[in-house]
């Protein structure tokens, strides 16, 4: 597959190489480019980005650090692979943060983020991939009206993989339809300024989330065992 193919040709980097090289990475394993247990080599790597060895070691430490990237035994580094026991742990993790941001985002959110965060929901048959991008952004309003930088940076340590994680659990029948209901009932409850009500139906919305995850996850370690 050539650079061209994944997008991850890097040109003329405006900001630290390997935070570039982070980047670029990431987004491809976030779109699939970059597929789950996908050997990752620095020679592979610096042929598509056209950076040095240096810059990707670095680069592919700090995706470690993130979990997008881990050691394999007999592969040496690849993407990190989804297991149930770290669907289970990252989404009881967003099972606390995500009320708690709803929450403060509707007591603290201005009405420009208010009115950001909808205009992330009005996507009239959305493909796929463009509606995975736009609730992207809507977490990502959602955070950012917090007013909380604590909260925004433990939930942002986890966004990645959580956004990796709904991709999968997407794929589960008559999750997709679901999902989207179940996020614009969380915007309806914001918008009317109902904290309490907003809360548990993101509560609901990340069990169910969870839930459809581990469908998915388990159903692709079957299939790969067979």
């Amino acid at each position: 597959m050539s650079a061209s193919d994944l997008g991850m040709r890097i040109e003329r980097p405006e900001q630290l190489l390997r935070d570039r090289v982070v980047d670029v990475v990431r987004e491809a394993i976030l779109r699939g480019s970059l597929a789950p247990g996908r050997r990752l080599t620095e020679r592979e790597l610096g042929e598509l980005t056209g950076v040095s060895r240096t810059s990707l070691r670095e680069a592919l430490r700090h995706l470690q650090a993130e979990g997008l990237v881990e050691s394999s035994a007999s592969r040496g580094l690849r993407v990190a692979v989804l297991t149930p026991e770290v669907v289970g742990h990252l989404y009881d993790v967003r099972a606390a943060l995500e009320p708690a941001a709803v929450e403060l985002f509707v007591r603290s959110a201005t009405a420009e983020q208010v009115a950001a965060l909808t205009a992330t929901r009005q996507l009239e048959a959305p493909e796929p991939e463009e509606e995975l991008q736009a609730t992207r952004e809507f977490y990502r309003i959602l955070l950012e009206g917090t007013a909380n930088p604590i909260l925004q940076q433990i939930a942002g340590s986890i966004d990645a993989r959580i956004h990796a994680l709904r991709r999968v659990s997407l794929r589960a029948p008559g999750r997709q339809l679901k999902s989207r209901r179940e996020i614009d009932d969380i915007l309806a409850a914001i918008k009317s300024g109902d904290a309490g009500q907003a809360v548990e139906l993101a509560r609901l919305h990340v069990l169910a989330a969870k839930e459809a995850a581990l469908v998915a996850v388990r159903s692709l370690e079957r299939t790969e065992a067979s």
